[in-house]
């Protein structure tokens, strides 16, 4: 006999419905990530408009002006920058994630 007509089909598996708080943490997640990217990018253009930037490391802070520290203004200008853009690059990456689970 064919195995085929005497095989019963099992049932499939119910798709993946997503719970309502993992919904709610990814778009709490995603919500402050683009707060710390907008916040990294104000203070950022502030700096640059005002000549001045502050280091944000942990140890003493140190303030920089464009006109007196040219080269290490411009080094904490570029070393700030990094940090939006690696934000950017998680963002878009969980993102990718998110829609590829969605499926």
């Amino acid at each position: 006999m064919n195995q085929k007509l005497t095989r019963i089909p099992l049932p499939h598996p119910p798709p993946y419905r997503q719970s309502r708080t993992s919904f709610w943490l990814t778009l709490l997640v995603g919500l402050l990530i683009t707060f710390a990217i907008g916040a990294s990018i104000y203070m950022i253009i502030d700096s640059l408009i005002s000549g001045s930037i502050t280091t944000t490391n942990r140890g003493p802070r140190t303030t920089f002006l464009r006109d007196l520290q040219p080269r290490r203004y411009w080094f904490e200008v570029v070393w700030q920058s990094l940090i939006p853009l690696i934000l950017v690059s998680v963002a878009l990456f969980g993102l990718r994630i998110y829609r590829k689970v969605r499926k």
